[in-house]
């Protein structure tokens, strides 16, 4: 008889003799893959050979360990190999797919079944199965376990009294089960930066739910049906909520939750009944009806939105949703999104057929598209409009919107692949809204088209800088005078720079061409140019030295500059103004060419801007600290050139006196003011302060202060202002925050934006209830109603303000995706 034989008829010798009740008085065994395939070299007799060392992780009297199979033919899965080693080896690790079997009483057939008792466990892998008794089948790899069942794999624990599954393809049944399902949350992003007291985002926490069933059936990996049973993402000890229903499937591939005859349960309370219903087990997208949102305001009424989601593809999918308006009807909306990397865009519209309040049909939409042609080709296309001037005012609950006057259309294409050249092409028009607070409409012109040609060669001889900007623009009106605008402006400068200094001469000309249509009673030449020569000087200085304050080391920096400008007078009064209008007086403004936008009127100017800054940097990260600014315009010669005939002209010999301070004081608290004095007249122009506090996330509390000079003799002129803006969110006591933002007009003592609102985070739920009075019109208010309960991992009901709240209020976290939660205690009560 060959070694090989000798020993297979020991093993099977061996079980004979003692049968199954002789497991218990033998050490645990190991059975070598040697032994399972072809014999290598003749192997001496087992009669010498001691047992080798259990290889269970804990003490047991039995143990079988099944190897993968060497033999020249297919072995089926899960076949348990016993016998004795040959010789005293040391331990190895178990190779993928071994199977072990351990209990206080081991015993089985071979090639059959093996059967352990007392403290029983099966493991392959990552998968573990224990109970008072397993009994596993080796020849369809199944196991049936009896008594305090208890399944683990990853992060899957199921416990209960009894189940039978196939190991390999996690297939099989649960009695009575109770279950932890887990699943690792998105990949953190590289340079992820996260905010004191924030923890890391719950779409890249884990994915976990549990609950209890009368059955369980395992459908493969990933796969989970429930009779009568519950789901929820709260922690077991403390289940708030969660839903109960006849048949409950989780599909952890789509990360869909399916409920058939389910209820939602809050409290102990139904929240109502789901004959059909699916719910997302993660963040990501999928199709599906998505959480309704209700409220009410007092322009709509009761407003119910119910929106289905269309996962198309990974790169576009499309929103449509109907809204219920209990005042004005049923409005469709329908959004479609795109992304790819040559394009992208949003398509927007929705539509009430009938306003029951307005008596006709109503419509709002908008079109967007970007794209990326290649070799430097880029087009635009940005089309909106409305039905009526009423619609935002009416239907909208975003002050962006309400305070909206012109709407664009318009669509653009560039080129930029010249290297030192580029060129575009512009159609734009609008659709233009009265003014919400004073009700005049204003139509701008519409450019139809606009052609430019721009130009940049640095470095030529000399080390001189050429740069061409070029315009030709077709203006269309119509009521208004008409025409047509060249412009071509050449500027040839010499940068001269170092690293404390530079100094940059240019020389320009600015040449235009009208060629005009006038209407009414508007005459003059039809064509009409304009040529003038344009020459500055800008210069600056950096200082710079260490410095110390509060204990901390800084650089400090004082930086002057001075800038002259000379523009020569022309007469410019039988030019149409097509689109000039005064840029907003600020920094950036006082070391600019000219005064006015757009290119209908050049003032002519000879004049010197000086400006200091001083700034204190971090000499360890170069954060900055503290800066100061100081700033003004001198004027050489009086104003002459006007937005139009009997304009009031600037006399006085100095622009409003600029200055600006800002500082941040750790990362914590910051502090802005800035303040436009005329010394002229010596009064206040214009004067902003703002402090904004945010120690962590979710902790935010910002206070701002604005006044601008009314010059009109009417107090309600909207020439001037003063306003007092005060926001923040801010924990309260336990597990509740206060969010809310006060906008007055203390001018008018009117209040043009609040809310208010609070949010209660219970870890696996949280509450929001926030109200919000917006003005509209100069007598016209919105009042909405935002009531919304959110359950982690299984949506929401009500109306949702946090689109609202993350515009409104600066500093804003959403508090269930990242602000570190209040602990509860037992006798914490909602």
């Amino acid at each position: 008889m060959k070694p090989r034989t000798q020993l297979r008829f020991l093993s099977v010798a061996l079980f004979a003799l003692w049968g199954r009740a002789g497991a218990e008085t033998l050490p645990p065994f190991f059975v070598s893959p040697a032994l399972l395939g072809p014999a290598p070299a003749p192997v001496a007799a087992p009669a010498a050979v001691e047992p080798a060392p259990a290889v269970a992780a804990r003490p047991a009297a039995g143990a079988v360990v099944k190897a993968p199979r060497a033999a020249d033919k297919p072995q089926p899965p899960g076949r348990v190999a016993r016998g004795m080693p040959p010789a005293p080896a040391p331990v190895q690790p178990l190779k993928p797919g071994t199977t072990v079997i351990t209990g206080d009483k081991v015993s089985g057939l071979q090639d059959v079944d093996a059967v352990a008792e007392g403290a029983a466990e099966l493991q392959r892998d990552n998968t573990r199965f224990q109970g008072d008794k397993l009994h596993y089948f080796e020849l369809t790899d199944e196991v049936e376990a009896t008594g305090n069942v208890r399944v683990s794999r990853g992060g899957d624990t199921m416990s209960g009294p009894h189940m039978r599954t196939k190991v390999e393809e996690q297939v099989g049944t649960f009695d009575a089960p109770e279950y932890v399902i887990s699943r690792p949350g998105r990949p953190i992003p590289p340079g992820q930066i996260l905010l004191p007291g924030q923890t890391v985002p719950r779409s890249q926490q884990p994915i976990t739910g549990h609950g209890s069933a009368e059955r369980l059936e395992l459908e493969g990996e990933n796969q989970f049906r429930f009779f009568n049973g519950t789901w929820t993402s709260c922690k077991p000890e403390r289940p708030d909520w969660y839903v109960r229903a006849n048949e409950l499937q989780l599909d952890y591939d789509r990360e869909v939750g399916e409920a058939k005859g389910g209820t939602l349960v809050f409290k102990g309370l139904p929240l109502g009944y789901l004959p059909w219903a699916d719910f997302p087990l993660s963040d990501s997208r999928r199709s599906g009806v998505l959480s309704p949102t209700f409220g009410t305001s007092n322009k709509v009424g009761v407003d119910l939105s119910v929106p289905y989601y269309f996962n198309l593809a990974p790169n576009y999918d499309d929103t449509l949703t109907l809204r219920y308006m209990g005042l004005r009807g049923l409005q469709v909306r329908n959004e479609a999104r795109y992304v790819t990397p040559a394009y992208r865009g949003i398509t927007y519209l929705e539509y009430l057929p009938n306003d029951q309040v307005e008596q006709r049909s109503r419509y709002a939409g908008t079109i967007r598209h970007d794209h990326n042609f290649g070799d430097g080709w880029q087009g635009n296309i940005n089309f909106g409009g409305i039905s009526d001037p009423k619609y935002f005012t009416d239907l909208s609950t975003r002050l962006a919107l309400t305070s909206q006057v012109n709407i664009p259309r318009q669509a653009s294409l560039s080129y930029s692949g010249g290297g030192w050249w580029n060129a575009g092409a512009l159609l734009q028009s609008f659709q233009t809204l009265p003014d919400t607070l004073t009700g005049v409409r204003t139509e701008p012109y519409k450019r139809l088209p606009q052609l430019t040609l721009n130009a940049l060669r640095p470095e030529l001889p000399g080390g001189t800088t050429f740069h061409l900007a070029s315009e030709f623009v077709s203006f269309s009106h119509p009521t208004q005078t008409e025409g047509r605008r060249l412009t071509l402006y050449p500027q040839l400068s010499l940068p001269l720079q170092t690293s404390a200094f530079y100094i940059t001469p240019k020389v320009g000309v600015h040449a235009t061409r009208y060629d005009i249509d006038y209407r009414g009673t508007a005459t003059g030449d039809t064509a009409q140019s304009r040529s003038l020569p344009i020459v500055s000087v800008d210069s600056g200085v950096t200082f710079e030295r260490d410095a110390s304050f509060g204990g901390r080391d800084f650089i400090q920096t004082l930086e002057p500059r001075v800038y002259y400008l000379y523009v020569p007078y022309t007469d410019q009064s039988k030019i149409p103004n097509f689109d000039s209008g005064f840029y907003d007086f600020n920094f950036a403004q006082i070391f600019a060419e000219n005064v006015y936008t757009g290119g209908d009127r050049i003032s002519n100017a000879n004049q010197v801007t000086t400006a200091l800054q001083s700034r204190l940097i971090d000499p360890t990260t170069g954060a900055e600290t503290v800066r100061a600014a100081l700033g003004q315009r001198y004027y050489l010669v009086d104003q002459r050139v006007g937005l139009y005939d009997g304009a009031p002209m600037r006399t006085g010999k100095q622009a409003d006196l600029l200055a600006a301070f800002s500082a941040t004081f750790m990362p914590k608290f910051q502090f802005d003011t800035a303040w436009q004095y005329n010394p002229r007249d010596n009064w206040t122009e214009r004067f902003n302060v703002g402090v904004r506090f945010q120690p962590a996330y979710a902790r935010a509390v910002s206070v701002n202060w604005r006044y601008k000079h009314n010059y009109s003799t009417d107090p309600k002129s909207p020439d001037g202002f003063r306003d007092l803006d005060i926001s923040g969110q801010w924990p309260l006591w336990g597990n509740w925050y206060g969010v809310g933002r006060y906008n007055r007009n203390l001018r008018d003592h009117r209040l043009t934006q609040g809310i208010a609102g609070v949010e209660y985070n219970a870890g696996c739920w949280v509450f929001r209830g926030v109200v919000q009075q917006l003005v509209t019109t100069s007598t016209d208010v919105n009042r909405s109603f935002f009531f919304q309960l959110e359950f982690n991992g299984a949506g929401s009901i009500g109306s949702s303000p946090l689109s609202m709240l993350k515009r409104n209020v600066p500093g804003y976290g959403k508090i269930n995706d990242g602000a570190t939660p209040y602990v509860a205690s037992d006798d914490d009560e909602f």
